[in-house]
């Protein structure tokens, strides 16, 4: 925000009185001083501003009893010439300073300062008793300001990468671009203290918003990977990857919970989706965990509930897969998805009886369809043969596995079919 006329008036004339040319240099000045911004030096000149570049110059003056003023603050280099009819400025920060040259003799004293890719501006001073001291803060300021600017550009760009690095899953580059960028914040931080001049607020407060930007990124990039891995923890639930689901979801509320803990101490605003997706994954989390029994019961009651073998084998099929991944799923995590390990199994044990049995009869109608094309089309005869092998193949290996039904009077008559089969 610029300052009000009458505290810029008090800044450059203070106790003196403001007389017109005072009031000309105020007017002129109206919108290039900052309110925080701090003056420190107030050159008088010679009522013009001489610009040279690409080997022409031009000299700013202006009708009217002209005053000139250099006005040197903790952010910039501006200069004036104002009268009562015309008035012109120019600022020059001090990032555009290239080099800053003074000559102070006893008859002409001059400031001339080049600008990168602008040529040099040149002005004459009637009064050079402060402008040694003017200099030197040029200098100072000017170094102060490109490095402590080229350092949090550094930070900007590490802050950048981490972003990137978050958004791809890539936790450990993520923290070591966090790490680079909290490095160069804290060099940026001691050049302030190198220079032999106070530290300009308006880089305080630069160093300040590079290390809010960052953590603005951070809380930013956050979220967005945890929205993946929430939609990533959808798809494992769906494919019944439960173990990946819960992994997913665990990240997720770690980039949230982390995110969260950024905004509350970085001094930023917490975004209100964090405790809204925080809260999803709780819910989803709560599913989860009894989603496989949950299937698993739905699954018995379709198996119950109709007459058609192969859709009640089926349905048995699931039922043992949603079991089992109760039983199993999440090994090596602090989620429980299996409630009781012994009514568990014992359902298990229920479910896989009833598949041997059910595979076992269904093996026998094959057997029999087939034979009543043995004659007259064998190729379908062979086709239903090969289906009833496959079911008892899988009683089989039920049977061997849980020690459940009679495993070896399955393998003998499974052995009477395969004969029978090679035969037609």
């Amino acid at each position: 925000m610029s300052l009000t006329r009458n505290t810029l008036r008090e800044k450059l004339t203070p106790g003196t009185g403001a007389g017109e040319p005072e009031s000309v240099v105020v007017d002129a000045l109206d919108g290039y001083i900052e309110s925080d911004e701090q003056i420190h030096y107030r050159l008088p000149g010679k009522g013009s501003v001489v610009k040279a570049e690409d080997g022409k110059t031009n000299t700013t003056t202006v009708p009217g009893n002209a005053t000139a003023r250099a006005v040197v603050t903790d952010r910039k280099l501006v200069f004036v010439v104002a009268s009562d009819q015309q008035s012109s400025a120019v600022a020059i920060s001090y990032t555009e300073l290239k080099a800053i040259d003074a000559k102070d003799g006893l008859l002409r004293s001059k400031l001339t300062v080049e600008v990168w890719g602008a040529g040099e501006y040149r002005f004459k001073i009637s009064d050079s008793s402060n402008l040694g001291a003017a200099v030197n803060y040029l200098q100072q300021a000017s170094r102060c300001w490109d490095q402590v600017i080229a350092t949090l550009d550094d930070a900007r760009d590490h802050s950048a990468e981490m972003g990137e690095a978050i958004e791809a899953g890539d936790i450990e580059t993520a923290r070591d671009r966090r790490q680079d960028a909290a490095e160069k914040i804290e060099k940026a931080r001691d050049y302030l203290d190198r220079f032999d001049i106070d530290s300009p607020a308006a880089l305080q407060e630069h160093i300040r918003s590079v290390e809010r930007e960052r953590n603005r990124t951070e809380v930013r990039t956050r979220i967005a990977r945890a929205e993946t891995l929430i939609t990533e923890a959808d798809h494992h639930t769906k494919n019944r990857e439960y173990t990946q689901a819960y992994r997913s979801f665990w990240y997720a509320r770690d980039n949230l919970e982390t995110a969260q803990a950024i905004a509350r101490k970085g001094e930023i605003s917490e975004p209100a989706e964090i405790e809204t997706k925080l809260n999803t994954i709780e819910n989803r989390l709560s599913h989860l965990e009894v989603r496989p029994r949950a299937l698993a019961q739905q699954a018995c009651e379709r198996a119950r509930g109709t007459d058609k073998l192969p859709v009640e084998l089926e349905a048995w099929q699931e039922a043992f897969e949603q079991y089992r991944d109760a039983l199993t799923a999440g090994w090596g995590t602090d989620i429980d998805f299996s409630g009781d390990v012994d009514e568990l199994r014992s359902r298990i044990e229920t479910v896989v009886g009833h598949l041997i049995e059910g595979r076992q009869e269904l093996a026998e109608q094959l057997e029999a369809e087939g034979d009543k094309h043995r004659r007259g089309h064998p190729d379908t005869a062979r086709e239903h043969h090969d289906e009833a092998l496959e079911q008892l193949d899988k009683a089989h290996q039920l049977a061997r596995e849980f020690r459940a039904g009679d495993a070896e009077s399955i393998r003998t008559e499974r052995e009477r079919l395969g004969s029978k089969r090679y035969n037609l």
